[in-house]
Parts: structure tokens; C-alpha cells; sequence
């Protein structure tokens, strides 16, 4: 590819010289042509290291071996990164090739955390990933730099920026760029979080001066062609209330009418972000960069600086801009129609969810002759709504779980396991949580009948293999279940399984939150695709794909989904020719039988299906590390919790059993941690069928006990916890 950048020119010379001198590569020819040099004894690999010191070139290609590379023949390479391999001695059936590093094609660790050791020579950093076995040198500070000198002590943990890798006998080099825990108000597990996984924690000053040029009222063109909706008495419901330090931005408004012969007319408003915004506008570039906002406990790292929340959010008593779908829905939960405007709405009020709880419990106090007040008797209809809306849904094949205590109800639909995880304190929760999953099914449908291109998320069924550890630990505890087809996992297979964790017995047990956390660990990861799709939701009991729209000022994806809707609305062609008398409404599902044209125009279909074919695997990429980040942060907040109680016992659940000891759900946390067959002091233990048994004593250790721990020790940044048994276990049963 031609380049006038005379650096990127020479920095690609030394690559393909490099390759060259590898063997991967041949050249021929002046000007120099390249191409692979046939040679099966080189193989490319991503690492997989181990803290032994030993790694694996782990190939993508489907049923080829994995090879096997000893420490001392690395040569300079880490885990993570992808390398080219040479195979030094085949592999046969007892063991795999072996081979050496010739090359790195691409580093995995440009950043990393590791803790500052003093040497007579000055500080070096020893990375806390024990896969990494090597220090680096920090190079000279500069007088500018974000980590002053003052701040270096022994033992501190510090964000580093890699210089340069390993070259020969010289070390890597790096330079620090955050003191980790640094300052009276620092979090030292959320900023472990944000430097291992590189997410961003301030807005570059560009991006906040285009957040401050956004315009802080609306203008008469901004306001054409729209449906006027401000006279609509319609509320925002979230979380948390406005005014607390980490509430949210609202990004949708609800209302709802009764209509003739008992049916509901439900507005869903949704803030239109995308009328403010194009791919080139630093809001939406820096958007495209972070791909979502993230949830790290009590610290919210946002898709958008706050001043485009204070001018583009639903805030109460401010006209907005907005997307607004109004559906008809009967007494039934059926859907009989809808439509979808761009409009102009205002808030009356916004809640938190436990604002809603406390308005609802006035309401249902006050007596038959009472007049209930138009905001109470709004919630009241709305909660009337939403369990009509759950009981369809169910019957449709879809389900829930309850929201485990540790995880607070940010998101309204679905959850980063894929499945609805609904708040058991909070019913307005459930409430929104309807709402809007019906609410982005009727968008995402839309789309998809009109022919437009728009990001959906999709998830497989578990695998049969998957669910089988959790079906052994379920019938340990006496639960019996089964699968329908023994090598199929279905969606009344899921139902039945969650109703039977959920049962009144085992919430009296106190074991249905390791249930629940060992049945959302068999679901696949849920996989953003371009519509239109054929594949659906398993998480969500759907069988088409879930677009979400519901969050433009919290995800990417939802933005683009939008701006998808926008598209069709404005440049969609409701007629096949100017000379055609048939005319589709394409605001509404009326036309859907009569389309047999592409609804946009040609050009701007493909540049449209192209956009958001490169914003794909970015955004796919970020959903990925977001959840990574956010379930990591959990880790430590359980060990934390752990490290501040050792020596205490807790109740646990026993969810593994190998031969070197047994697992422990330890409640309340949910904090797995294991119990060594080396401190079981009074017999020797054998392994047989998911039980430890004593020879001497016959006591057993087995899975779906219910035990009692004693914390021994916590390793915080390996997130590994050691137990002790307290007690023999129980008497072992005789075999069958």
C-alpha cells in the first residue's frame, strides 16, 4: 500500500526483513517482492503461558496441535503475544511438537501492572502477572511525567508503559505512567482494572470543548418534522436518583394511556442523540474509542463527557429531541400496532427505583374513595402493565433469574450473561426492565422487515457438555434435573431448571445464589452481529436477534442503532418508483406485506452496511473487555472481603471436587475458594465419584455439600483463596 510516511515505510522494511531472515517470508525481485516461503516446520501461534515458565503456541487453525515451547526458547517473546513458531521435535500421540520463537508478529502487553522493587542501580518493576517472569528497567523520568520521583517507594504498584521489549541480553525498558492507590480518595482495585485493561478515566480536552459547544437550547430547525409530545405526562425511572454521585443519565422516558376496549397506548422515549452527532464529531470518535459505558462498583466510566448528559439526557422539564415509539398493547400483552416518530418531549419528573417503591406503597394505602395522583396512578399502570407483559413473555419461552445482591441493577435489560437478571428489592426494576426489552423488539423488528442494516447482540444455548457439571452438582443436592434431549439444551429445559433453583425449598436452603452463579457460568458469551440475522437470543428466550436502542448515551451499538431508525424514517423510500401508487408507511408495520424493494437507496445502503461493518469488531472487541473488566473488579472486591475476615468462618456450598481438594461457594459473596486434600489432617482421602471419602474414618466430603470454612489465606492479586474445613464432613453412603 503506497505510504508518503518515510517512518511507517522503514519501520515496514524491518519487519519484512525480519520475517525474511526468519524464514517465514522469501523476497524476490528489485523492487523487492515477497510471499510465503513454503515451509511446514513454521507454524503462527497466539501464547499461552504458564507461571511454570513453560508456554504453548496455540494455533487458530481448526484440529491442528498446539506446540509446546520451554522458557529458554522464548527468545524474547510473552504470553499473549502472537508469534511465529519453528517446530524443533514432532509431536506424537502421548505428547505435543516442540519448538522455539523466531519471531514476534504482534505484542499482547503494551501496558502493564507490577509492583517497584529498589535495586543499587534504581527502581525496577516486577509485573504482578506471574506468566510475565521478567523485570523491567524503568527508563530516566521526566520532570513532566504524571509519576514524579517523589511518588516511587518499594513495593508500590505502578502502571507501566512497555519502551521496549526484550532485544537480545538487554531487558525490557519502561516508563511509569500512574502510581496505582496513589492519593486520599484512590481505589486501588478499580485502578488495577483500569490500567490492566487499558480503560480510559479522563476525556481528552477535545473532546470536553465539543461537549461545551453542544448548544443548550433547541432551535426551530431542530425541531421540524417532528411530533410534538411535550403536553404527554411521561417520567424517566433509574437506579439511582440524579443528585447521587453516581446516578445516571436518563436516556428513556415512559408514558401510558388507556385507550378503547381496554387497550394501553405505551410511548417509549428514547433521547436522540444521533441528531447531534456524525462519525467525524469528537463526541462520536471518542464514543467509537471507548464503545460503552463502564460499571466498575461505585465508579462509572462514561461513554460521554457529563455536559452532553446536562444537554442531551431526558433531565425533568427540559425539551429534548427524542425517538418516540407508541405502541398499542391489549389487555392481553399483545402487540396490535405501533409507530415511531422522531419528537419533542419534556420529563415531568424523574425516580429512583426506590423512589418508585415507596410512591407505589403510598398508593396502594390510600383508600377506594381517595384520589390517587396522576404520578402514582401512572406507575400504577405501568406496574400492571409489565406483569401482564412478564407473564407473555414467559409463555413465549422467555425467563429470569434474581439479581444476585452483589451486582446493582444499572441495566434494565439484558444482563452481561445474556439473561434478565431482575432486582428482587426493587419491583421498578422488573417494571423497566419489560418495558424496554419490548420496546427494542419492536425496533429490532422493524429494522429487520424493512431490510435496514443495524448492530443486534445474539447468544447460543449452552452446550450439553457445558450444563453437565451444573446437573451433577444440581442432583447432588437432591434436585433432579435433567435435560429433555441428552444432547440438546432447550429453552423449556432452561425454564425448568430456573424455577427449580428458584423454588421456595432451596431459597430456604440458602443455596440459590450459587445456583444461580454456577448456571450463569454455562451460558456462551453473548456476540454482537449485523443484522439482518437469522440466529437469536437463548439469554433472552428469543429466537430472532436483540437490537438494543434503549441506551444511546451508554452504548455505542444503541447510538448506531438509532441513527439506523433515523435512516429509514428520513431517507427510506415508501414507494418502489416516484410513478408508483402503492405507498408503505414506513413509521408503522402496515406496509411489511407490500415491501418488495430495498427501503433505502443503493448508495446509501452499501456506504450505511460498510459503516457499520468496520465499527463491528471494535464494538464487539469492547463488549468483550468491558464484561472481562467488570467481573474482574468483582474478584477483587470478593477477596478484598475475604482478606478483611481471615481466621472467621462462613457457610459455603462445595461446587467441585478433584482429586487435590474441593471448591467452596462461600456465602455471602459468593467467593470461591478451595480446600486443600493436604489439610485434612485427620484421615487420608481418596477421590471417587465428585466425593473425597477418609480410608480409616468414611467420612466424605461431596459435591452439593453444605459446609463450613474457615478463611486461611487470600492471595489478592492472583484472586486465589485458601480454606479449611471445619468439621468430618458426613457419614459416606453406600455404594450402589
Amino acid at each position: 500500500m503506497p505510504t508518503s510516511d518515510p517512518e511507517a515505510v522503514a519501520m515496514l522494511d524491518i519487519a519484512l526483513d525480519g520475517l525474511v531472515r526468519a524464514g517465514f517470508l522469501e523476497r524476490a525481485g528489485d523492487p523487492p517482492r515477497y510471499r510465503r516461503k513454503p515451509d511446514e516446520s513454521l507454524v503462527v501461534g497466539r501464547l499461552r503461558c504458564s507461571n511454570k515458565g513453560f508456554c504453548f503456541a496455540v494455533r487458530d487453525e481448526p484440529g491442528a496441535e498446539d506446540v509446546y515451547i520451554h522458557g529458554s526458547n522464548l527468545n524474547g517473546a510473552w504470553n499473549g503475544d502472537q508469534v511465529i513458531a519453528r517446530i524443533t521435535k514432532e509431536g506424537n500421540r502421548r505428547r505435543s511438537p516442540e519448538g522455539e520463537v523466531v519471531a514476534v508478529v504482534e505484542r499482547a502487553n503494551p501496558t502493564l501492572v507490577g509492583r517497584l522493587k529498589q535495586t543499587e542501580e534504581g527502581f525496577r518493576v516486577v509485573p504482578l502477572d506471574d506468566r510475565l517472569p521478567f523485570e523491567l528497567v524503568l527508563s530516566e523520568p521526566d520532570p513532566s511525567s504524571p509519576a514524579p520521583v517523589s511518588e516511587l517507594a518499594e513495593g508500590r504498584l505502578a502502571y507501566v508503559e512497555v519502551k521496549r521489549y526484550p532485544l537480545g541480553n538487554l531487558p525490557p525498558v519502561g516508563s511509569i505512567r500512574k502510581i496505582l492507590g496513589h492519593g486520599p480518595e484512590a481505589s486501588i482495585d478499580v485502578d488495577l482494572v483500569c490500567c490492566k485493561y487499558d480503560l480510559p478515566q479522563e476525556f481528552p480536552p477535545a473532546v470536553l470543548e465539543a461537549a461545551a459547544a453542544l448548544p443548550k437550547k433547541l432551535s426551530r430547525p431542530d425541531q421540524k418534522g417532528r411530533l410534538d409530545l411535550r403536553d404527554w405526562f411521561c417520567i424517566t425511572l433509574e437506579p439511582l436518583d440524579l443528585q447521587h454521585p453516581h446516578g445516571l443519565e436518563p436516556n428513556v422516558a415512559v408514558s401510558l394511556q388507556r385507550q378503547e376496549e381496554g387497550h394501553w397506548l405505551l410511548g417509549v422515549h428514547i433521547a436522540d442523540v444521533a441528531h447531534w452527532l456524525d462519525p467525524d464529531h469528537p463526541l462520536e470518535q471518542e464514543a467509537q474509542r471507548r464503545t460503552a459505558t463502564v460499571y466498575l462498583d461505585s465508579v462509572v466510566l462514561p461513554l460521554f463527557p457529563p455536559e452532553v448528559h446536562s444537554r442531551l439526557a431526558l433531565l425533568p422539564q427540559q425539551e429534548r429531541l427524542a425517538y418516540s415509539l407508541l405502541i398499542t398493547i391489549d389487555a392481553e400483552g399483545v402487540v396490535r400496532n405501533f409507530e415511531i416518530h422522531p419528537s419533542l418531549v419534556r420529563s415531568r419528573a424523574h425516580l429512583s427505583y426506590g423512589q418508585v417503591q415507596a410512591l407505589l406503597a403510598t398508593a396502594a394505602d390510600l383508600g377506594p374513595e381517595e384520589e390517587v395522583p396522576e404520578l402514582m396512578a401512572l406507575l400504577q399502570n405501568l406496574l400492571r402493565l409489565s406483569q401482564i407483559l412478564r407473564v407473555k413473555r414467559h409463555q413465549a419461552g422467555g425467563f429470569d433469574l434474581p439479581l444476585l445482591d452483589l451486582l446493582t441493577p444499572y441495566s434494565a435489560d439484558e444482563s452481561g450473561y445474556g439473561p434478565l437478571l431482575i432486582s428482587d428489592r426493587f419491583g421498578a426494576h422488573a417494571l423497566m426492565t419489560e418495558i424496554l426489552l419490548l420496546a427494542n423488539q419492536v425496533l429490532g423488528h422493524h429494522l429487520r422487515r424493512l431490510g435496514i442494516p443495524s448492530l443486534a447482540r445474539v447468544q447460543n444455548p449452552p452446550t450439553a457438555e457445558a450444563l453437565q457439571n451444573f446437573l451433577r452438582l444440581a442432583n447432588a443436592m437432591k434436585l433432579d434435573l435433567n435435560l429433555q434431549e441428552p444432547e440438546t439444551v432447550t429453552l423449556a429445559d432452561w425454564q425448568r431448571i430456573c424455577a427449580r433453583i428458584t423454588a421456595p425449598d432451596v431459597l430456604a436452603a440458602g443455596t440459590s445464589p450459587a445456583l444461580v452463579a454456577q448456571l450463569l457460568a454455562t451460558l456462551p458469551p453473548v456476540e454482537y452481529c449485523l443484522q439482518p440475522l437469522q440466529d437469536g437470543h437463548f439469554g433472552l428466550g428469543l429466537k430472532e436477534p436483540y437490537a438494543s436502542f434503549t441506551a444511546p448515551l451508554r452504548r455505542y451499538a444503541d447510538l448506531l442503532n438509532l441513527r439506523a431508525l433515523g435512516l429509514a424514517l428520513s431517507k427510506g423510500r415508501n414507494r418502489r418508483s416516484p410513478r408508483s401508487k402503492t405507498v408503505v408507511d414506513l413509521h408503522s408495520p402496515s406496509g411489511y406485506d407490500q415491501l418488495d424493494w430495498q427501503v433505502l437507496p443503493p448508495k446509501v445502503q452499501e456506504e450505511w452496511q460498510a459503516f457499520l461493518q468496520a465499527q463491528l469488531p471494535k464494538i464487539q472487541a469492547g463488549y468483550q473487555l468491558h464484561q472481562q473488566a467488570e467481573r474482574e473488579l468483582m474478584g477483587l472486591k470478593r477477596c478484598e472481603f475475604m482478606q478483611k475476615h481471615l481466621g472467621e468462618t462462613f457457610p459455603g456450598l462445595i461446587v467441585s471436587v478433584q482429586s487435590y481438594g474441593f471448591f467452596v461457594l462461600v456465602d455471602p459473596i459468593l467467593a470461591e475458594g478451595l480446600v486443600r486434600v493436604s489439610t485434612l489432617k485427620n484421615d487420608w482421602y481418596e477421590y471417587r465419584k465428585q466425593a473425597l471419602v477418609g480410608r480409616k474414618t468414611r467420612r466424605q466430603f461431596r459435591l452439593g455439600d453444605r459446609v463450613e470454612v474457615q478463611v486461611k489465606n487470600v492471595d489478592y492479586y492472583r484472586q486465589q483463596i485458601d480454606l479449611a474445613v471445619i468439621g468430618e464432613g458426613r457419614p459416606c453412603e453406600e455404594e450402589e
